[in-house]
């Protein structure tokens, strides 16, 4: 279908979605790198879909209004970015692995001795989740309220809450704020080795300019709901791509230096997202259609990933190709991902594991897939694998 959209409508207006959809590698390029004029501000447009009463509550968070850099561009973004990056930084990222490698040892050992295993469950989202929740700085013992909260923001931003759901979830929402507010105030008072406790005493010492709402936002949107699940899925993935053909697995096993080349080819192939959702600031041409002011895009980088104008043999894996640097699972321009570098060490830590544990590892033949039920998100909700 992908290939579809790239030869016969590379741009073309969803009616039935009311955006419109961008399919070829450059036509994406362009839009990604062009953050004046396809801003990534969505949060308004995710609120317009619900009830007036969900609205308002969503409103009255700072999820929803703060600023925030995912959904902001220059200077705002940048202001909200520049003290975080060194923390996210490969440097950064580095000094962390010890502590990721010992989380990932606790978590290994607490996989089921007998198959078959849900890999989803039993390893990868729990992993992402204490790893992110530990680095972040939340108190230990409350994993289980974070992963509540978390449930509603995600169901907002990632999917739909079902009708009679929605307006518990946006108070659930609000309530999380609260949570967080805590933990805030928490961490300025007794500050530890952690990122809360590090932007907290930036913002003290006046080496960063956060409100309060702005650090509300970053925690519940850039750490947790951009965190938990994008990292997991990257990892189950990974596992998938490498176990669909045994010689992949093997060639990890026996060569761990070829982790990267691998991990880069399988989001390019099965990255966990379809798309990035972005707006028009001003009238402006793609791929020679003119698409008016105001509209809202749904920019397809896995579709661009699989561009054979870019990747020759798309369908292929081949983590040896050419160009794979120039993938887009992380995105491009002002809104690369911070994440980037701790999600490739999570998952290099969380698949080198596995394969030491569970070296002949193997998928459950003829499994029914299922996959999250979200409109952008491609990823198994479950993945059986047995040994």
């Amino acid at each position: 279908m992908l290939k579809t959209l790239r030869d016969e409508a590379p741009v073309f207006f969803s009616e039935e979605l009311n955006m419109w959809i961008v399919s070829r590698y450059d036509d994406v390029t362009r839009i990604l790198k062009n953050a004046e004029l396809f801003p990534a501000s969505t949060r308004s447009i995710i609120m317009a879909s619900y009830p007036p009463e969900v609205r308002e509550v969503l409103a009255s968070t700072s999820t929803f209004t703060a600023p925030n850099m995912g959904f902001d561009g220059s200077p705002t973004h940048d202001r909200l970015r520049k003290p975080v990056v060194p923390y996210f930084s490969a440097k950064g990222v580095k000094s962390l692995e010890s502590r990721i490698r010992d989380i990932t040892a606790q978590r290994i050992a607490e996989i089921p001795s007998e198959p078959p295993v849900d890999l989803v469950e039993a390893y990868a989202r729990p992993l992402a989740n204490s790893i992110v929740i530990e680095l972040a700085g939340f108190p230990e013992g409350d994993y289980d309220r974070i992963l509540h909260y978390h449930r509603a923001v995600n169901a907002f931003f990632f999917g739909q809450p079902p009708a009679h759901l929605q307006l518990a979830y946006a108070k659930d929402v609000r309530e999380w704020e609260e949570y967080l507010s805590g933990v805030i105030r928490l961490r300025s008072g007794s500050p530890g080795d952690d990122l809360i406790s590090l932007l907290t005493q930036k913002v003290a010492r006046g080496e960063a300019d956060y409100t309060e709402q702005e650090l509300i936002s970053f925690l519940s949107f850039d750490v947790i709901t951009a965190g938990f699940r994008p990292t997991s899925f990257a990892l189950v993935n990974l596992c998938k791509e490498l176990l669909e053909d045994p010689r992949r697995w093997q060639l990890l096993h026996d060569e761990p230096g070829h982790f990267d080349a691998l991990f880069s080819e399988t989001l390019r192939r099965s990255g966990p997202a379809l798309g990035v959702f972005r707006m028009t600031a001003a009238d402006a041409e793609v791929g020679g259609v003119r698409i008016p002011a105001g509209a809202v895009l749904w920019v397809m980088t896995a579709s661009a990933n699989r561009d054979e104008r870019h990747f020759p043999e798309p369908d292929a894996f081949d983590p040896h190709r050419p160009h794979l640097a120039g993938s887009l699972h992380f995105s491009q321009g002002l809104h690369y991902c911070l994440g980037a570098n701790l999600a490739r060490v999570v998952a290099r830590a969380g698949i080198t594991a596995l394969v030491r544990h569970r070296p002949g590892l193997r998928l459950v033949p003829d499994q029914e897939r299922v996959y999250e039920p979200s409109i952008n998100v491609v990823a198994p909700t479950r993945l059986l694998v047995e040994w």
